[in-house]
């Protein structure tokens, strides 16, 4: 119980869901499961986050991620079909995505079982168990890359996460978006937006590290939005909580930064090894390079590892345009997913 313990004391808009929250959400909450072709007892288990975006918003050719995950690294692929929209805000992804992963490590991950050798009471024991041991993974892209590395940074603890694969994660809500970057992609670009602009209802919840996972590791560039800051006009339920852009009078209050420890002390989690990628075109790159860096930074200050900051983080740019996904993409993740998955 111990994650859990972390998982709620971290997070405010996160932790604070009752037995009854969880219970509505498992019975709302949607899941696609795929199976390898050629599935085994100890294939691991890939948890797949989708982007947030409807197909019409992203203009990519339509293939079936989970297909490619499971072929490619013959693993058992779960998508956890987290709801996210004007009318189901943050927090709300957050919820679907705890209870359907507290939801795979119940009926998907081998438990260990006590097995009776003997029929005298002081000679049955716990021995390990004969299930093999089976590894989970997390990928996704822009909100679903956000959400994966909230999952990977709180669940990497023993027998958690032990990868992660995130494309162009939106891992910084609280921050404004970048100037527009002109490309063939315009209309993306306008879904992005959308999305960064429809995802909250409060203010406060964009500050929340479980839904900023750049958090984790500093404090935020601006200060909180409040109505003392832009006037008796402003509402913190306009805009998902931002100052209107064409209101010059009402920008973000720069902050100063600081950087923040992650994990904490005693947690027993451990990074799981990471791909962060991105494309020169996002507009949102400079937060998931930061993102990068500062797991490199905390790998490097408080870990005890032969391994080095990069080997555990890796960074990679991705296409010549925004970078999204595209199949042969997900095929090349989920080889490279399958192997760390089943390294000894």
């Amino acid at each position: 119980m111990a994650d859990v313990q972390i998982r709620r004391s971290l997070s405010s808009a996160a932790g604070q869901a009752s037995s009854d929250d969880i219970i509505r959400h498992l019975l709302s909450l949607q899941m696609r499961i795929r199976n390898s072709p050629r599935p085994t007892s100890d294939a691991p288990i890939i948890i797949y986050l989708a982007c947030g975006l409807r197909p019409e918003e992203h203009h990519r050719p339509i293939h079936n991620p989970l297909n490619s995950l499971a072929l490619s690294a013959q693993a058992t692929v779960v998508e956890i079909c987290y709801r996210l929209s004007p009318k189901s805000p943050f927090p709300k992804p957050i919820h679907d995505v705890m209870a359907g992963y507290d939801w795979i490590r119940k009926y998907l991950y081998p438990s260990p079982k006590k097995r009776d050798i003997g029929s005298h009471p002081n000679t049955s024991y716990a021995l390990p168990s004969l299930q093999p041991k089976k590894r989970i993974g997390v990928c996704g892209e822009l909100a679903g890359g956000s959400l994966a590395a909230m999952l990977a940074l709180t669940e990497c603890n023993l027998n958690g996460i032990t990868t992660a694969a995130l494309g162009n994660p939106i891992v910084d809500w609280s921050s404004p978006l970048g100037p527009h970057i002109p490309s063939d992609s315009d209309n993306l670009n306008r879904s992005i937006k959308d999305l960064h602009n429809t995802s909250f209802a409060k203010p406060e919840h964009r500050y929340d590290p479980f839904a900023s996972p750049l958090l984790f590791f500093r404090t935020p560039a601006y200060e909180l939005p409040t109505p003392s800051l832009y006037g008796t006009n402003f509402s913190p339920l306009a805009n998902g909580g931002f100052p209107k852009p064409d209101n010059s009078s009402t920008e973000l209050v720069p902050r100063r930064r600081s950087h923040r420890k992650h994990p904490p002390p005693g947690s027993g989690l451990v990074f799981p090894a990471t791909r962060i990628e991105v494309g020169p075109r996002f507009p949102m790159r400079d937060q998931a390079i930061e993102f990068a860096e500062l797991i490199q930074r905390s790998v490097d200050l408080y870990e005890e590892t032969s391994e080095t900051p990069h080997d555990r983080v890796e960074l990679v740019e991705r296409g010549e345009d925004e970078g999204l996904w595209e199949e042969q993409d997900v095929m090349e993740i989920g080889r490279w997913m399958g192997e760390i998955l089943r390294r000894d």
